[in-house]
């Protein structure tokens, strides 16, 4: 059975029970709700890992479902697919520019939601490994930080707090290229690569400690 948690917000009865039918022959866990403000509830308590909700809905509409959502930390990566009768350009373009990850224009076919959720579900997954791949270049950098000499300490921290090249350079009484090979020094000596990864490391430590 597929854990994939999945809410459909759709007010009109029957479309809402067609599609968790469908959803759930394709062996995925299905909630639903027939408004914004249940849809909100439910998926504050829920926490799905797919929504699919109507634009036109009683009370407040989809647009505000997803705004109301995208402030909760704990549904951050949940995907966000529209549905609608509407198939104006204005109107893809305002659901995407929210942050909608799909949007389906009614009457769509059975193949055009699945491959919807399915694609989702590999977005997601993705993510999460990705996520995974961090944490865990995150903690092994942690556990390095005592291979970091003195200087090279101080200048983590001033990066930490926001600092420039120039601005540590400037506070530490040292040349900018000073600072520079110890940024070189410090990602090596923490295993960091990519153009952030010093930066978001900086960033994450200061949470940890703050």
């Amino acid at each position: 059975m597929n854990n994939t948690l999945i809410l459909i917000i759709e007010d009109e009865k029957s479309l809402r029970e067609n599609i968790s039918e469908i959803i759930r022959h394709y062996g995925y866990r299905v909630i639903s709700a027939p408004s914004g403000e249940d849809g909100v509830k439910a998926a504050l308590e829920f926490i799905p890992n797919i929504i699919i909700c109507d634009i036109m809905l009683p009370g407040i509409d989809g647009f505000d479902v997803l705004t109301r959502l995208k402030q909760s930390s704990q549904l951050l990566s949940t995907a966000f697919i529209f549905l609608t009768a509407k198939s104006t350009r204005s109107d893809t373009r305002t659901g995407m520019n929210m942050g909608a990850d799909d949007y389906l224009t009614k009457p769509f076919t059975k193949e055009e939601l699945i491959n919807s959720i399915k694609a989702r579900i590999e977005k997601l997954a993705k993510t999460l490994n990705t996520q995974n791949e961090r944490d865990k270049s995150i903690e092994t950098a942690l556990d390095n930080i005592l291979a970091l000499t003195k200087t090279e300490r101080k200048v983590l921290t001033k990066i930490s707090e926001g600092f420039t090249t120039p601005q540590i350079a400037q506070k530490l009484s040292v040349s900018q290229k000073t600072i520079e090979n110890h940024r070189v020094n410090i990602s090596r000596k923490l295993n960091l690569s990519g153009p952030n990864s010093l930066i978001n490391f900086a960033l994450r430590l200061r949470g940890q400690y703050s």
